[in-house]
């Protein structure tokens, strides 16, 4: 699928606050503009780019961005001073054979949801297709919005920012068929050069559609205070819906402030990892060492950090696969680490070696156990149905569910009773009350699973695998 994104005007909204020569220039979170929009769009494989001023700069610096992600080409528009609807004509003939293509601005951020819902399916022929939000309380400046009026029979009927009978906001996003260029080619010979009066022409003729994307983010970036609301939406759409309760009330206040002030470094989320590994290791060392305060503080700090990398990851899109599973590794020899730090500083408190070797093998079985257990009780769970279990453990787990967290012994909340108690200087009883949780957290969450209905999927992925085992048996006996 090709793009067509709208990029030769000036940008002057900024006021010369601008922190690049162009809108779409403009670093959000870490990304600029037309980065987001790339991987907001995974299934674009070219873009059409129409430049106009300072095109020379600006192509310059986004062949740098681009290159090597998707196809792409320029076109310049020497009247990028007139109006937009200008500038899409521009690309008339780059696009007119396409079937049907995606339009944006280039100064707008959206999240991938909202293109997958615009092109759930092609506009017909001679049609046009308008993402829009009927979240008229949830945008931004609504004065400065382009307004829609959406009819009952599920087309656009009006558009435009003076309208005072709307519905819906113009979002900034179309999908297109060839129809657009005709539209703004008979607007334009009337006078009208923007692309709502194309639009319009279409609204005349019955063809201009929408998709309906309300709940999806999206923000224009056209001056400092849009920026900065660009900025906090993409934090709140890349927030953990659930947490451990440690993490939920403290460490991600701590280590989303620090992802927010690094993510426009060159730091990428693997580098964040090995730091972890790094910082863990120093804790340990130091607690090992008789620095017991230090230790803890330090532990502590490292689960703070540990939610840096996939906040990073989520903002950035520079997760992989690899990235997660270099960040479970990490979390267990981190833990592992911290384990023998802790139970090796039972010996500055006048604990014998071979009593801290005995508590470190203990916790250290005791933790990778508990960590094999649970995550093969997991992928199980994922099978199960989604009815909630039954019991007061239930209970106080919906509880915590219901305002994002999640009740148990999860990581964070280990790594805070573990750097608490060494902090305290209670290493040796705070290993003994981690193991003993561990063991009954472990059989509590076994018991219930017992307790829970197999969902239909899971129940046949069982009935399949006994009929393989079945047949495999009947042929070795054969």
């Amino acid at each position: 699928m090709k793009a067509l994104i709208i990029a030769a005007g000036r940008g002057s909204s900024f006021r010369g606050k601008a922190p690049r020569s162009h809108k779409t220039l403009i670093p959000v979170s870490g990304l600029t503009v037309i980065e987001r929009i790339v991987a907001a769009c995974p299934q674009v494989d070219e873009l059409v780019i129409v430049t106009g001023y300072q095109a020379e700069k600006l192509e310059s610096e986004l062949r740098k961005i681009l290159n090597g992600k998707l196809e792409f080409t320029f076109i310049h528009n020497p009247d990028w001073e007139r109006s937009n609807g200008i500038s899409v004509l521009a690309a008339r003939e780059a696009l007119c054979k396409e079937d049907a293509f995606l339009l944006t601005m280039s100064d707008h951020v959206y999240e991938p949801a909202l293109v997958e819902l615009l092109t759930a399916g092609p506009p017909k022929p001679g049609e046009a297709l308008l993402a829009v939000d009927r979240n008229l309380d949830d945008c931004f400046d609504l004065a400065e919005a382009t307004k829609v009026r959406i009819s009952s029979d599920g087309r656009i009927e009006k558009i435009g920012k003076a309208l005072n009978d709307f519905n819906a906001v113009d979002t900034g996003v179309f999908y297109c068929t060839p129809a657009i260029f005709d539209a703004l080619a008979e607007s334009a010979s009337g006078g009208g050069e923007s692309l709502s009066d194309g639009v319009r022409v279409l609204c005349s003729k019955g063809a201009m559609g929408y998709r309906d994307v309300t709940g999806c983010m999206w923000q224009d970036v056209d001056e400092t205070g849009s920026l900065a609301e660009a900025n906090k939406r993409l934090w709140h759409l890349v927030e953990k819906p659930r947490d451990g309760v440690v993490s939920r009330l403290v460490n991600r206040k701590i280590s989303g402030f620090i992802t927010r002030r690094i993510c426009s470094w060159g730091v990428r989320p693997n580098h964040v990892t090995l730091f972890n590994l790094f910082l863990s290791a120093l804790a340990a060392c130091l607690m090992a060492a008789g620095h017991l305060l230090a230790g803890g503080i330090a532990a502590q700090l490292y689960s703070i950090v540990d939610g840096v990398d996939g906040e990073l990851a989520r903002l950035k899109h520079q997760g992989s696969w690899f990235g997660g599973w270099l960040d479970n590794l990490t979390d267990r020899l981190c833990d592992w680490m911290l384990i023998c730090g802790a139970a090796w500083s039972t010996t500055s408190l006048g604990a014998e070696a071979q009593t801290a070797w005995i508590l470190m093998s203990a916790a250290l079985i005791s933790n990778i156990w508990y960590w094999t257990a649970m995550d093969s009780l997991l992928v199980s769970g994922v099978l199960r149905s989604n009815k909630t279990p039954r019991g007061r453990l239930a209970a106080v787990e919906k509880w915590f569910y219901e305002r994002g967290m999640v009740f148990g012994i999860t990581h964070d909340s280990y790594i805070l009773i573990l750097a608490a108690g060494v902090a305290l200087g209670q290493p040796l009883a705070t290993l003994s009350l981690l193991i003993v949780l561990e063991i009954l957290w472990w059989a509590v969450k076994l018991i219930q699973a017992q307790n829970t209905q197999p969902s239909e999927q899971y129940a046949k992925f069982m009935a399949h695998e006994s009929t393989q085992a079945t047949q495999a048996a009947e042929l070795a006996a054969n």
